[in-house]
């Protein structure tokens, strides 16, 4: 009989604590994102879409092809081919398939020329059809900086430092 009073005891004051949590928020002001319009803002770190970076010296892509991010995918949804030999080799082909990606970000963590990142902040990944969600080589080349592990922020450019001016001396000779 008294674990009967207790279980009902317990229940009550079960329910009670959760209609106190739900009667706190009623009354607190609702937090919405208006989504067309407003976007939220996401983290520095929040895996995104893919994309290849630049070198902003040379303007050339950083990526080698040496199918490192290819060969670490679980999903393979990596493809890619390069030509040339040594220092002069690049991507002829550079496809992911964002619908089977799981964006482990082990490709961007394998890569040893910081060439691809998924720290773009490019959340709206969807389209009407899924053969849209296939990148190539193309639409991953990045336009402009985007961080990565290893430069999770831009290094700024040192302002070049004024000539100094030239002071003309007039050569004075000693007077005696």
């Amino acid at each position: 009989m008294g674990r009967y009073f207790s279980d009902l005891f317990g229940g009550s004051a079960s329910i009670l604590r959760s209609l106190w949590v739900t009667l706190r928020y009623l009354f607190t002001p609702a937090i919405t994102v208006q989504y067309p319009d407003e976007h939220r803002t996401q983290p520095l770190r929040a895996l995104n879409r893919h994309v290849l970076r630049i070198d902003e010296a040379t303007g050339q892509l950083k990526c080698t092809a040496c199918e490192a991010c290819a060969r670490i995918c679980p999903t393979r949804c990596i493809e890619l081919t390069g030509t040339g030999k040594g220092k002069n080799r690049h991507p002829s082909a550079f496809t992911i398939d964002h619908n089977l990606c799981m964006y482990c970000n082990l490709c961007v963590e394998v890569c040893p020329f910081d060439a691809i990142t998924m720290w773009t902040r490019i959340g709206e990944l969807s389209a009407p059809v899924r053969s849209d969600l296939v990148y190539d080589l193309k639409a991953l080349t990045a336009e402009r900086f985007y961080p990565s592990p290893t430069t999770p922020e831009k290094l700024p450019t040192p302002a070049p430092e004024p000539e100094p001016e030239k002071v003309e001396v007039a050569a004075t000779a000693p007077s005696s």
